[in-house]
């Protein structure tokens, strides 16, 4: 399916006990300026070749997709899929770095304690301990005002799945 009939795509759309799938419409994501409501996203009655399409799906799919409706409790004319913005991640736990040791050596040859901002930056140490450390430094930055980190992206829509979202994350 393309992207705009997979995101138009509603509970009345799918029968279950035939296991077959109608695409009768597709959305397109246009300006709001150009929408007759100032809306993101129009709703055209054909897809693209201006034809419905019937397809079978496999039992599997089938089951998880009525699964899915159930545990959203979806109604027969709500979207199968919408978009939902992603929560912010959980802030990382600082552990005792006493008994994690040091990092490899670094072009000057110079170690670094495990779980420490120098271990993350002059020792170019990946590793979770070092990493968490780095985090937490910056979240409480963050916090107490003195950086502004760009914020995430938040799409506008009225739940259908936007394009770059879906390119990007799909």
């Amino acid at each position: 399916m393309r992207w705009g009939e997979l995101t138009e795509l509603r509970v009345k759309d799918l029968d279950v006990l035939s296991r077959i799938v109608t695409v009768s419409r597709t959305v397109i994501e246009i300006n709001p300026k150009h929408h007759p409501e100032g809306k993101r996203f129009l709703i055209k009655e054909y897809p693209k070749d201006r034809e419905f399409r019937r397809f079978k799906l496999s039992p599997q799919i089938t089951a998880k997709l009525e699964q899915h409706i159930e545990d959203s409790k979806l109604e027969r004319d709500d979207l199968l899929f919408v978009y939902q913005p992603e929560e912010s991640a959980p802030q990382p736990k600082l552990e005792p770095a006493e008994h994690l040791g040091l990092t490899e050596p670094n072009a000057a040859g110079r170690r670094y304690r495990h779980g420490t901002l120098s271990a993350y930056s002059a020792g170019k140490c990946r590793c979770a301990h070092c990493k968490n450390a780095y985090a937490i430094y910056r979240a409480e930055r963050r916090s107490s005002g003195k950086d502004n980190p760009r914020r995430p992206r938040r799409w506008d829509t009225d739940g259908h799945i936007p394009r770059r979202w879906f390119r990007d994350q799909v």
